[in-house]
């Protein structure tokens, strides 16, 4: 086996371990929906090692430290996102959902909104491209998502 041979086996078993430890440890990698920074975890220490006279006097201080700085921030409340199935029906569609698609932001969906209400339901790809702001590229974009009644 020659060198460059030898390097597609390391990495192929590198891939294999990675993809092995990944699989089956308990952990699992957290996702972006579900991720939530905890409390902070304060640990205090009630005997004194030998030699350390003023560890519970230091420990008092710093678990007080963390109770104001956690007392002083206000907790963020979390918005109730509504969850947009695609594809959307593009002459029945919010703004919210319109805003689901790849591409389409607040101003484009006002403008696809009033599109529809002045000229009526979008029936093909070429009067959804009547729309100011949307092209060939962006209509190709929306057609993925979008499913005319």
């Amino acid at each position: 086996m020659n060198a460059p041979e030898r390097n597609v086996v390391r990495l192929a078993l590198c891939l294999l371990v990675l993809g092995v430890v990944v699989r089956y440890l308990p952990w699992g990698l957290p996702s972006i929906e579900s991720f939530e920074v905890g409390e902070a975890l304060v640990v205090e220490n009630t005997a004194p090692l030998p030699g350390e006279r003023d560890s519970l006097v230091n420990n008092a201080n710093i678990v007080s430290k963390i109770d104001s700085n956690n007392a002083a921030r206000p907790k963020k409340e979390r918005k109730n996102v509504k969850k947009v199935n695609l594809p959307v029906h593009i002459n029945s569609a919010s703004v919210e959902e319109l805003c689901a698609l790849n591409g389409v932001g607040p101003k484009l969906a006002e403008k696809i909104l009033a599109t529809r209400n002045a000229l009526g339901p979008f029936k093909t790809g070429e009067d959804l491209q009547k729309v100011p702001g949307i092209g060939k590229k962006k209509l190709e974009k929306l057609l993925l998502g979008v499913i005319f009644d």
